[in-house]
């Protein structure tokens, strides 16, 4: 069956692992022991939907995605994803202080926004204002204070995608707020 999670990467890894299982014969691992763990993953903070609560109303119809990737080659396997889908994608961003943040927001393309913010309670994240400055080669990009003003800023329409990332502890936060 299909695995419960978005995103080749995912699947790549989990591919791995059940050829990691099926190879150590002691472990007993059946079948059906990996069709049921494939398909109940729960996969915080990669790709990771959120479907109901604050934030989620604040979206409406609209898919609003968290993702803690903070480092080039997840942003690339990030826009991978992003770009086997037909819709306009809004990205927030926080990220930390000490990151490539230019490398990091390279990969990303066909964006329709951008939006960044402070990651609320961590004093080593770059803020909000600083890294607008510095990725200022994205024609769309603005800042917001919080995480509900970056949200509310963006003008969405049907179908379109709103995915919060940069950093684990920004992603912590979202799912703290919501």
């Amino acid at each position: 069956p299909i695995p419960n999670v978005r995103g080749q990467f995912q699947l790549e890894n989990i591919s791995t692992a059940i050829a990691t299982l099926r190879s150590i014969n002691h472990l007993k691992v059946s079948e059906k022991h990996i069709k049921d763990g494939i398909t109940k993953i729960k996969s915080i903070a990669r790709l990771q939907e959120i479907d109901s609560g604050k934030l989620k109303k604040l979206v409406k119809n609209n898919k609003l995605l968290i993702d803690g990737s903070h480092n080039p080659l997840g942003a690339k396997a990030l826009n991978e994803y992003l770009e086997s889908l037909n819709c306009n994608k809004h990205i927030i961003l926080g990220m930390m202080g000490n990151k490539d943040h230019n490398k990091y927001m390279s990969y990303f393309k066909n964006i329709s926004s951008l939006t960044t913010i402070d990651i609320p309670n961590q004093p080593n994240s770059i803020k909000g204002k600083a890294l607008k400055n510095k990725l200022n080669s994205f024609n769309n990009i603005k800042y917001k204070k919080s995480i509900i003003d970056a949200i509310n800023s963006i003008p969405v329409k049907e179908n379109d995608i709103i995915l919060i990332t940069g950093s684990l502890y920004l992603a912590g936060e979202v799912l703290n707020l919501n």
